[in-house]
């Protein structure tokens, strides 16, 4: 997570990063019906290799919450698996490809952050 942060400073983008240690933290504490102010961010990261869960059952529980209809979700994997591509565009999710050079890395992953911001 520490890329991404870099990432979002390097390409200007004023943030609060919230991160979790699993994709199953993710989903309890985003999609928790109790929590009286839940936490709706304005975009979501989510690697495809979460501990304990996997990127696209996470996905599929956040795409069926309401609260997160219009937030902009992307997958972010070093996956260069057609069937990874495929999964996400049918979920309809952005799939960003973690370049392997920190420079492409930081601009490849800021600017996919903020086309999503400027779409959400």
């Amino acid at each position: 997570m520490f890329l991404i942060e870099l990432a979002l400073k390097e390409n200007g983008i004023v943030h609060r990063l919230t991160r979790f240690t699993s994709g199953e933290e993710a989903v309890q504490i985003l999609c928790n019906p109790d929590d009286m102010d839940p936490l709706v961010p304005d975009a979501i990261l989510l690697d495809l290799n979460t501990p304990r869960s996997d990127g696209f059952q996470v996905l599929a529980t956040l795409k069926q919450a309401p609260r997160f209809a219009g937030v902009p979700i992307a997958i972010i994997t070093s996956s260069r698996a057609t069937s990874d591509k495929h999964r996400a565009r049918l979920n309809g999710t952005r799939l960003i490809e973690k370049p392997s050079q920190l420079a492409a890395f930081l601009s490849t992953v800021g600017e996919a952050v903020k086309e999503m911001l400027e779409k959400g």
